[in-house]
């Protein structure tokens, strides 16, 4: 007998389902691996050597791999970015990262879902009461230039979970901060954002 048994197996709860999404043209998704790192080192390091900005690597360089160090800590399995884009298609400094939340007392994550619409005036995403969103800015500076991140988080409960583990993704979008927030650019990124986490869906693994 093994000394460990699984503790989908003892709820006699199948393997979790995995989640796609319909990613706009030059979007992909990219796992959070040491080798997906790797690859991007690599691709910055070649673009601005071929750019003739080997000292703007020595910037880019450590934020790059702060980030992935970020994503690894807060739990984040996978994110998507407009990665392979063309070089002619309009620039977008946006992504998203998705993580799983887990309840931590062994009850729904009902609660927490309440806290958010009170505290962060959380609301369904278009229409779906499955799914909430809600929006936060943070302003940065990055050299001597301004930005402003807004971040769109969204949650929607796992299926087969009984709502004690849910999908957390967290959408990233950035404008300097001499743009309004009400521009029309970054409404339109907004917009983007919320019809690709509507367009989740859950596939059963066998």
């Amino acid at each position: 007998m093994a000394d460990k048994l699984d503790l989908r197996s003892i709820l006699n709860m199948g393997p979790q389902p995995e989640f796609m999404m319909e990613l706009p043209a030059g979007w992909s998704r990219r796992e959070v691996t040491d080798e997906t790192y790797r690859d991007f080192e690599a691709s910055l390091k070649r673009n601005l050597m071929q750019a003739h900005q080997p000292q703007t690597y020595s910037v880019l360089g450590p934020g790059l791999r702060d980030s992935f160090d970020k994503m690894r800590n807060a739990g984040a399995v996978a994110f998507f970015a407009p990665i392979d884009a063309p070089a002619d298609a309009p620039r977008m400094a946006a992504s998203i990262i998705a993580r799983y939340r887990r309840s931590e007392d062994g009850q729904p994550l009902d609660d927490h879902v309440r806290k958010l619409i009170r505290d962060r005036g959380a609301q369904s995403l278009l229409g779906d009461r499955r799914t909430v969103r809600y929006e936060e800015e943070v302003d940065v500076r990055l050299g001597e230039g301004r930005f402003v991140n807004h971040s769109i988080t969204y949650l929607t409960p796992v299926p087969e979970s009984r709502r004690l583990k849910a999908l957390e993704l967290v959408a990233s979008l950035v404008r300097p901060a001499g743009i309004s927030r009400e521009s029309e650019r970054l409404v339109a990124q907004k917009d983007l954002m919320d019809l690709m986490v509507a367009s989740l869906r859950w596939v059963k693994q066998n």
